[in-house]
């Protein structure tokens, strides 16, 4: 079976080089290999790039994570392949919709093994863990706001 979607990509990934430059700048703010989605959001800000680089950056090229609040369900997004399917624009949705509905975290891996769904999401809550694939804004919607029920 292909691990790849069986459709044409529709996004172009960003260059690895480039995403390493990015995600050293992001270890650089990180505490004993934890930094906050707070702390890379302002750093994309003041640079003016895009925070899911900053992001892909730290789950592709460093061991760096973000912090996650324990007993908060968990958003992980895939920022490898995935990138090729739309993977950044979410990423860079859940990163504008944390701080504004709270009651998650996020996490961002390099590969979340679902590559023929891609871009591929899991929503994890005491509930269980629940696949997102292929994701879209309006499933990562449904799942964020399932926390607030």
């Amino acid at each position: 079976m292909s691990k790849v979607p069986t459709r044409s990509p529709t996004h172009r990934e960003v260059d690895l080089g480039r995403l390493a430059a990015l995600g050293l700048e992001v270890d650089e703010l990180a505490e004993d290999g934890v930094v906050t989605l707070a702390a890379v959001t302002e750093l994309a800000e003041d640079r003016g790039r895009p925070v899911s680089h900053y992001l892909a950056g730290l789950a592709l090229a460093t061991e760096t994570t973000l912090a996650v609040t324990p007993g908060l369900p968990v958003l992980t997004v895939c920022a490898g392949k995935c990138q090729s399917w739309g993977a950044l624009d979410l990423l860079d949705h859940a990163a504008e919709m944390a701080p504004r509905r709270g009651g998650f975290a996020l996490r961002v891996v390099s590969c979340l093994d679902r590559c023929d769904q891609a871009p591929a999401a899991t929503w994890a809550s005491a509930d269980g863990t629940a696949v997102l694939a292929p994701a879209t804004r309006a499933l990562l919607d449904e799942a964020i706001a399932s926390a607030a029920r």
